[in-house]
């Protein structure tokens, strides 16, 4: 969402078209999708290579230059100014395109028009059920799956730190909620800090189209973000999953996690660690080189 969000906002700006390397699940999430895949066949084969590595861009590069001879490489991740115009095609790569450079020139009301449900999600008895509880229920968000998983941990680059649950109750208590009232949502599958729950399929995921499709219940995920979108109060996990709930909510009081270091778990030590909450939802969820950065922000 990130990506899509940086793409369709450096086209409002801009003017310029913006080329997606596939379908993606804003294609069913959302009721809008302005922006087309490409449409050259051999360029979308090269693109959906999953290797992001330098090498393998340089080789994705080779193709779109078959086509675009002055198309140039563009991490926008990284770059001063992300919303650069120059006289050839840009091709975004890399990373989630965090750069702090990107946020201020987002609007918060464009993203919610970009972001806006399908016909197809709001006919689902889930949406239905969470949109007639809309601003009942007070809710948090415990992140787990992976970043609680030692294996991969210790097997693959990690970024997240795992938050104790503790710290959540302690946030419940300093803004005055009642912790027994408070409804979870977790990918904590393991049911390790009780509050996970069991699935009765757990959809695929491939890279670039993202998650498998289930028919009726569209994403494996989708109730517990509709669960947080609806919501009265989120208290928020460091997470871009209920980033993203939070900032599209129609009218959710949102408390987040400090993250004011990094500690992998099972690679630094088997520790949760403990964090203040704040309100709002501009804290960053990792920690570490441009993203220690204390706020994401967007304009309204």
């Amino acid at each position: 969402m990130f990506q899509y969000a940086y793409g369709a906002t450096y086209a409002r700006l801009t003017g310029r078209a913006y080329w997606l390397p596939s379908d993606w699940e804003g294609t069913r999430l959302f009721k809008r999708q302005d922006h087309p895949v490409v449409e050259n066949e051999e360029i979308r084969a090269a693109l959906a290579e999953p290797d992001d590595a330098y090498v393998k861009n340089q080789q994705k590069m080779a193709v779109v230059q078959k086509y675009y001879p002055t198309a140039q490489l563009f991490d926008a991740e990284l770059a001063g100014d992300p919303y650069a115009t120059p006289d050839h095609p840009l091709c975004h790569a890399n990373g989630c395109t965090y750069n702090k450079a990107i946020f201020p020139k987002m609007s918060r009301a464009h993203l919610k028009d970009v972001f806006e449900f399908s016909d197809a999600v709001k006919q689902l008895a889930v949406y239905r059920r969470y949109a007639d509880m809309q601003g009942l229920y007070d809710i948090a968000h415990l992140r787990r799956d992976d970043i609680s998983d030692v294996n991969y941990n210790r097997s693959n680059i990690q970024g997240y730190s795992v938050v104790s649950k503790d710290s959540y109750r302690r946030a419940f208590e300093k803004f005055g909620y009642d912790a027994s009232s408070i409804q979870w949502v977790s990918d904590d599958y393991t049911g390790q800090w009780h509050v996970g729950r069991k699935m009765r399929y757990r959809g695929g995921w491939q890279y670039p189209a993202g998650s498998e499709y289930l028919p009726g219940i569209v994403f494996d995920w989708l109730e517990d973000f509709l669960k947080l979108y609806f919501a009265r109060t989120i208290f928020r996990a460091n997470s871009s999953f209920s980033w993203w709930a939070a900032t599209l909510s129609p009218a959710a009081k949102v408390y987040s996690p400090v993250i004011d270091r990094q500690h992998i778990y099972g690679v630094d030590g088997m520790e949760e660690i403990d964090v203040d909450f704040v309100e709002g939802n501009h804290p960053h969820w990792l920690y570490g080189e441009q993203y220690a950065a204390p706020g994401i922000v967007i304009g309204e």
